[in-house]
């Protein structure tokens, strides 16, 4: 390959790599989606309710938000009820998202938030949980056989869990041979308590703008 037909490639695989990212803020990798190990069970009843996200790649979606979680319940057998909420550390203000998910295997799950969206690929593997306090839950998509990108969640079921909480999935990371060099850890402080089907918020306590906006940016536009 001469020094032109490299130059080509490697600018394909930026723009490639470029253009992803522009469109879904996730993490872009070289090559194809590698393989991980699925589970040969799932007690899909024993996953659902409340998991706080404790860690994540980056996510168009997250961006400026905090309080992170998501809340499952079964619809029937096979579909499920998604519920994903969040503060934004701005505004101090709550949102949510709603979707359906369809459990395609053991830990497989496709979620889609739009109408259109189909759900007979899976996008949601459950790489690995105790139902009780943890899961770790992964998804790649291959753009070309040049390109995926991956996003990976940290679960938990308290907003400040245990360290052996915390091992326990990273292991799970570990032995399938994900970075974890992306993760960044989800802002749980200071957030309102959520209603007792952990569908809302109860009441208006704990909105208040956080000291990313009242502090660290009014600091970082001085300094500038």
């Amino acid at each position: 390959m001469n020094h032109h037909s490299s130059s080509h490639l490697l600018l394909l695989i930026s723009v490639v790599f470029g253009a992803v990212w522009v469109a879904h803020a996730q993490v872009p990798f070289p090559g194809k989606c590698p393989d991980v190990k699925l589970l040969d069970t799932f007690d899909a009843e024993a996953y659902m309710g409340v998991w706080y996200e404790y860690a994540a790649y980056p996510f168009a979606f997250e961006i400026g938000k905090k309080c992170i979680y998501a809340n499952y319940s079964l619809i029937d057998n096979s579909t499920v009820s998604v519920v994903n909420a969040a503060i934004n550390r701005f505004t101090g203000q709550p949102s949510n998202v709603t979707g359906q998910a369809k459990v395609l295997g053991p830990g497989q799950l496709a979620v889609a938030f739009y109408p259109t969206q189909p759900l007979t690929k899976a996008n949601y593997l459950v790489l690995g949980t105790d139902y009780e306090s943890y899961a770790v839950v992964y998804s790649c998509t291959s753009v070309t056989p040049l390109a995926n990108f991956k996003i990976v969640w940290i679960l938990t079921r308290q907003r400040e869990p245990s360290a052996e909480a915390v091992d326990a999935a990273r292991k799970i990371l570990e032995d399938n041979d994900v970075s974890q060099a992306f993760l960044i850890d989800t802002v749980q402080k200071n957030c309102p308590r959520l209603d007792g089907n952990g569908t809302g918020l109860a009441g208006e306590d704990g909105l208040d703008v956080d000291d990313f906006v009242s502090t660290t940016v009014p600091n970082a536009i001085e300094k500038a």
